[in-house]
């Protein structure tokens, strides 16, 4: 962990001390210092979205290194950034805090800043720990995530059967370059990575998320974890981290250092952008599934409902679900033939499909659905009427000579059942 340490210190003093932060793209309606209990914590916060961002900085970093990437977010989202205690302006506590502690004082603080689920959460380095201990203690809030070359507690152990002296080397290197004030912060650090686990804490939930990873690499580095071999290790264990989501990507670079957020923002706010893109489709998703279970709960109140010859009752019913659902044409049209073949319920699917037709009076296809229900129900002269309204349609819109046929086939049908005894 020691070169990681090194390069976040020097973006540390380069960073900025958190206010402006967000001034380049959108004002910041609060920057400030909110009581979490233990103390109190410096949080920045603007933009405007569906979706709240979530900051977490690496070892030692405050608020002010995500300025080249909070900026452009805020214009699509709410971004909230801190300096976690002992960073920044936020006073350190009494004892230091491990990534679990660390991530309840971040639940904490977005309950005090009125910060609305869902999250994007994008942690840097050690600030991945800390996201994946929030994500797993509230599964239910957390939208998706972003790594950004993010620390692994079993990189140093795996390491260590390559080369154990070398990363003793780089150990010893770290004691006598990190600054006193952090000194029983990355104890803590140290024990996370000489066990190879982070404290228990339950799965992370399957979200959209991307993970981003440095493979720069030297021969001949200072610090062993810059090597090629290293560097190639980490890699592997990346993706074998990254495996357990069904949603995302995993990007490499090896055109900036540990500090991708500094070096290439555009590749932090892009992947930010993909995962609120993957989370609001996913929400659709799930959406659509709510509203499709609530749909088939109301028809089959319709079929019982025609079970008892209420068929008045059964067709306002299946009206006020349908409208409800919001499910197009198509969607409604595959629900009606559903009905039929699957659920062997004609009549329902009769409903249906005279709704279709209803609210979508344009469509050839929907008229000519509804006049199908009606001939398997064997009402052939409203069968006509339907499909010669389909025919109609098809002309009028220039339909091609296989669609007019077959509508023609279907109203030819219909006038041989009618013409039957």
């Amino acid at each position: 962990m020691s070169y990681l340490f090194k390069r976040q210190m020097a973006a540390l003093l380069l960073a900025l001390a958190g206010a402006g932060v967000l001034t380049s793209a959108a004002a910041a309606e609060f920057d400030g210092m909110l009581d979490v209990g233990a103390g109190k914590l410096h949080v920045v916060q603007g933009g405007s979205g569906p979706y709240t961002v979530v900051f977490e900085a690496g070892f030692g970093s405050d608020l002010g290194v995500w300025r080249k990437v909070a900026p452009q977010v805020a214009k699509n989202a709410r971004v909230v950034m801190y300096s976690r205690a002992g960073t920044g302006n936020s006073p350190a506590r009494t004892a230091p805090l491990g990534p679990g502690q660390s991530s309840a004082e971040l639940a904490r603080l977005l309950a005090q800043a009125k910060a609305a689920p869902p999250y994007i959460l994008v942690g840097h380095s050690y600030g991945g720990f800390v996201i994946r201990q929030f994500a797993a203690a509230h599964p239910e809030q957390v939208a998706g995530m972003v790594f950004v070359d993010p620390a692994d507690e079993g990189l140093e152990l795996a390491l260590k059967r390559v080369d154990a002296a070398r990363v003793a080397r780089d150990q010893r290197a770290m004691a006598g370059f990190v600054p006193p004030r952090y000194a029983a912060d990355l104890k803590l650090v140290q024990q996370i990575l000489d066990e190879g686990k982070l404290p228990a804490m339950a799965a992370l939930p399957d979200v959209a998320a991307v993970l981003l990873t440095s493979v720069k690499a030297r021969d001949g580095a200072e610090f062993f974890q810059e090597t090629p071999a290293a560097v190639r290790i980490k890699r592997e264990r990346h993706q074998a981290f990254f495996s357990q989501f069904s949603n995302g990507a995993h990007v490499v670079t090896a055109n900036s250092g540990h500090n991708i957020h500094l070096q290439q923002p555009e590749l932090v706010i892009g992947a930010i952008g993909q995962v609120i893109d993957a989370a609001a489709q996913a929400a659709e998703r799930r959406a659509q599934q709510l509203a499709r279970q609530a749909l088939m709960a109301e028809l089959e109140k319709a079929a019982a409902l025609l079970g008892a010859r209420q068929g008045a009752g059964a067709g306002a019913l299946v009206v006020a679900a349908l409208k409800q659902s919001r499910l197009g044409e198509s969607d409604i049209n595959t629900l009606g033939f559903d009905v039929i073949n699957k659920g062997k319920q004609p009549v329902l699917a009769e409903l249906i499909l005279k709704y279709n037709a209803q609210a979508f009076a344009q469509s050839a296809n929907a008229a000519d659905s509804h006049g199908e229900a009606l001939l398997g129900l064997r009402r052939a002269a409203e069968a006509r009427q339907q499909f010669e309204r389909a025919l109609a349609l098809a002309r009028a819109g220039g339909a091609g000579e296989r669609a007019l046929a077959a509508y023609q086939s279907n109203l030819d049908k219909a006038e041989k059942a009618l013409r039957q005894p």
